[in-house]
């Protein structure tokens, strides 16, 4: 992601997110200033649209070289990535299955 500029007004900043948006550019925004932003930052997405959403924030017109549909990049941002949980539950799974095997053929033995 690269730093594209930093917003003070909301509203600013969410015309110039659908300007970028309408080009195929997406957006991500981080909040800054503490507890309460007093600004916002902007960045792009995609480090090689960086130029193209600085031509676009200067001559509406500019077309980018490269665009994607931002809509739904922007929502595979907002996604949380669970790969790390669903690694851990797994790993979490077998150790039971392996434990609750061990219990049942311990048991199993005693049985005899």
């Amino acid at each position: 992601m690269e730093f594209i500029m930093r917003f003070h007004d909301k509203g600013d900043l969410s015309a110039t997110r659908a300007l970028l948006r309408s080009k195929g550019i997406p957006t991500h925004v981080a909040p800054g200033g503490g507890r309460s932003p007093s600004f916002w930052a902007l960045f792009c997405c995609i480090n090689e649209q960086a130029d193209d959403a600085r031509r676009v924030l200067h001559d509406s017109s500019h077309e980018p070289t490269l665009q994607v549909d931002a809509e739904a990049f922007e929502a595979m941002l907002d996604h949380p990535d669970t790969s790390l949980l669903t690694r851990y539950a797994t790993m979490v799974a077998i150790v039971v299955f392996v434990l609750f095997a061990l219990l049942m053929a311990l048991l199993s033995m005693q049985l005899r």
